[in-house]
């Protein structure tokens, strides 16, 4: 997968605010691309290995809570449906999701309940269980204060597993406790726990600067001390005619977009500018 740096920039940044104390998740919208390997070879007729092109992270309304099983609580979100028809306008899609947490010792990547929704985005994303290119990312800071950045998928079995409901948030964060209803068999034995690793896929990472967006705008559902304003707003578009960039390079910033959707017509602005961001117009 490919990973726009000044997203994930921005998101480390909030999250080293805090220490990484607080739990926080983000969406990532971009494109399923082939692979580099797939485009080199042109002669297979079965349909290319794809890979996440993440050009944008949003980041919903959401509270930091220690009691919850997930570290956090997802709000209802009034912007969802207009976050994906902006995506949708500008070519993009969900193409995975992003997790800041604590530190952890080393090995214990994933936790249960994290493990558990990363099959849930996929499953949702494949329609079921099938292979998806859908990507969860990790970041989260070592013992020696640097901070890593890591992607993983769950298995097809794990997303099997989900499906019916199998496994359960237990005492243990490094382990899935199996649903009573269902019976696990590991090394021929009988088991009441997964340990998350067995589910785990690592997906190798790459960086890229999106050619296509910005992400300067302040991120909205956040406690911040930018907050998405028309100031901001006004101090985005001012840069445009300068280093070389354009009007149109300085609305192409996902944020700021679904700002602007709070004031623009969703039928009849956004759709013009959006277009105007894709073909560059």
């Amino acid at each position: 997968m490919s990973l726009d740096v000044p997203s994930i920039t921005d998101f480390q940044t909030y999250l080293q605010r805090f220490a990484f104390q607080r739990k926080r998740i983000g969406y990532l919208y971009g494109k399923f691309v082939p692979t580099e390997d797939a485009m080199a070879d042109d002669t297979d007729e079965t349909p290319p290995p794809m890979k996440c092109l993440v050009e944008a992270i949003y980041e919903p309304p959401q509270e930091f809570d220690a009691e919850a099983a997930e570290g956090f609580v997802l709000l209802d979100d009034d912007r969802e449906d207009t976050v994906a028809q902006i995506a949708e306008l500008l070519g993009l899609t969900r193409v995975g999701w992003i997790l800041g947490h604590e530190p952890r010792e080393m090995g214990f990547q994933l936790a249960s309940s994290e493990i558990i929704m990363a099959a849930e985005y996929q499953l949702e994303a494949a329609d079921g269980v099938h292979e998806t290119p859908f990507v969860t990312i990790a970041v989260s800071p070592k013992a020696d204060g640097t901070v890593t950045v890591e992607a993983f998928q769950v298995s097809l079995q794990c997303m099997a597993m989900a499906a019916e409901e199998a496994l359960e948030v237990g005492e243990n964060p490094k382990e899935c406790v199996v649903s009573e209803s269902f019976t696990a068999i590991q090394e021929g034995k009988e088991s009441k726990t997964v340990e998350n690793n067995f589910f785990l896929v690592v997906v190798p990472i790459v960086q890229h600067t999106s050619e296509m967006f910005v992400a300067e705008f302040p991120k909205l559902n956040r406690l911040d001390e930018r907050v998405p304003s028309h100031d901001e707003l006004k101090r985005q578009l001012s840069k445009s005619g300068t280093a070389g960039w354009t009007f149109v390079d300085r609305l192409a910033d996902f944020n700021l977009l679904i700002y602007l959707s709070g004031f623009l017509d969703m039928n009849a602005d956004l759709p013009k500018i959006c277009a105007s961001i894709v073909d560059r117009s």
